[in-house]
Protein backbone atom coordinates (compact mmCIF):
# COMPACT_ATOMS: atom_id res chain seq x y z
CA UNK A 1 0.00 0.00 0.00
CA UNK A 2 3.32 2.49 0.66
CA UNK A 3 4.24 1.80 -3.01
CA UNK A 4 0.78 2.75 -4.26
CA UNK A 5 0.76 5.93 -1.97
CA UNK A 6 4.61 6.72 -3.21
CA UNK A 7 3.27 6.11 -7.18
CA UNK A 8 0.33 8.62 -6.36
CA UNK A 9 2.61 11.32 -4.70
CA UNK A 10 5.13 10.89 -7.59
CA UNK A 11 2.78 11.02 -10.69
CA UNK A 12 1.30 14.15 -8.43
CA UNK A 13 4.42 16.09 -8.42
CA UNK A 14 4.73 15.46 -11.99
CA UNK A 15 1.22 16.59 -12.74
CA UNK A 16 1.79 20.08 -11.16
CA UNK A 17 4.85 20.66 -13.33
CA UNK A 18 7.95 18.16 -12.76
CA UNK A 19 7.42 16.60 -15.86
CA UNK A 20 6.73 18.10 -19.63
CA UNK A 21 2.84 19.44 -19.59
CA UNK A 22 2.53 19.82 -23.22
CA UNK A 23 -1.37 18.99 -23.78
CA UNK A 24 -2.24 17.33 -27.19
CA UNK A 25 -5.04 15.98 -28.59
CA UNK A 26 -5.31 12.43 -30.40
CA UNK A 27 -7.99 10.71 -32.21
CA UNK A 28 -9.26 7.40 -31.16
CA UNK A 29 -12.28 5.63 -32.68
CA UNK A 30 -14.76 7.49 -29.95
CA UNK A 31 -13.46 10.87 -31.18
CA UNK A 32 -10.82 13.56 -30.06
CA UNK A 33 -8.90 12.15 -26.46
CA UNK A 34 -7.22 14.99 -24.31
CA UNK A 35 -3.88 13.62 -23.62
CA UNK A 36 -0.69 15.07 -21.87
CA UNK A 37 2.89 14.28 -22.29
CA UNK A 38 5.30 13.11 -19.41
CA UNK A 39 9.04 13.06 -19.75
CA UNK A 40 9.88 9.38 -18.22
CA UNK A 41 11.81 9.41 -14.56
CA UNK A 42 14.10 6.71 -12.99
CA UNK A 43 12.28 4.06 -11.84
CA UNK A 44 8.48 4.89 -13.96
CA UNK A 45 6.79 2.37 -15.30
CA UNK A 46 3.74 2.07 -17.34
CA UNK A 47 1.99 -0.02 -14.86
CA UNK A 48 2.46 3.15 -12.22
CA UNK A 49 1.39 5.59 -15.26
CA UNK A 50 -1.57 3.13 -16.24
CA UNK A 51 -2.82 2.56 -12.67
CA UNK A 52 -2.68 6.26 -11.68
CA UNK A 53 -5.66 6.82 -14.62
CA UNK A 54 -7.35 3.40 -14.47
CA UNK A 55 -10.88 3.38 -13.18
CA UNK A 56 -11.77 1.59 -10.06
CA UNK A 57 -13.04 -1.86 -10.71
CA UNK A 58 -11.10 -2.27 -14.35
CA UNK A 59 -8.19 -3.99 -15.66
CA UNK A 60 -5.14 -1.99 -15.39
CA UNK A 61 -3.32 -3.90 -17.66
CA UNK A 62 -5.64 -2.95 -20.55
CA UNK A 63 -4.69 0.52 -19.88
CA UNK A 64 -0.75 -0.54 -19.95
CA UNK A 65 -1.77 -2.20 -23.40
CA UNK A 66 -3.66 1.38 -24.54
CA UNK A 67 -0.61 2.71 -23.29
CA UNK A 68 1.64 1.03 -25.62
CA UNK A 69 -0.50 1.40 -28.47
CA UNK A 70 -0.70 5.22 -27.75
CA UNK A 71 3.09 5.93 -27.62
CA UNK A 72 3.88 3.39 -30.24
CA UNK A 73 5.44 1.12 -28.14
CA UNK A 74 7.37 -2.22 -29.13
CA UNK A 75 7.58 -3.52 -25.03
CA UNK A 76 6.13 -2.21 -22.03
CA UNK A 77 9.91 -1.12 -21.10
CA UNK A 78 10.38 2.63 -20.31
CA UNK A 79 13.91 4.68 -20.36
CA UNK A 80 14.52 7.52 -18.02
CA UNK A 81 14.25 10.87 -20.54
CA UNK A 82 11.70 9.39 -22.43
CA UNK A 83 8.40 11.61 -23.20
CA UNK A 84 4.99 9.21 -23.48
CA UNK A 85 1.73 10.56 -23.61
CA UNK A 86 -1.10 9.65 -21.33
CA UNK A 87 -4.76 10.19 -21.43
CA UNK A 88 -6.30 12.76 -19.35
CA UNK A 89 -10.10 11.69 -18.68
Amino acid sequence: RGKIIAVMVALALAWCGFGALTAQRAQSDTGATQVTSYIVRPGDTLWSYASAITPAGHDVSETVDELIALNNLESGSLQAGQRIIVPVE
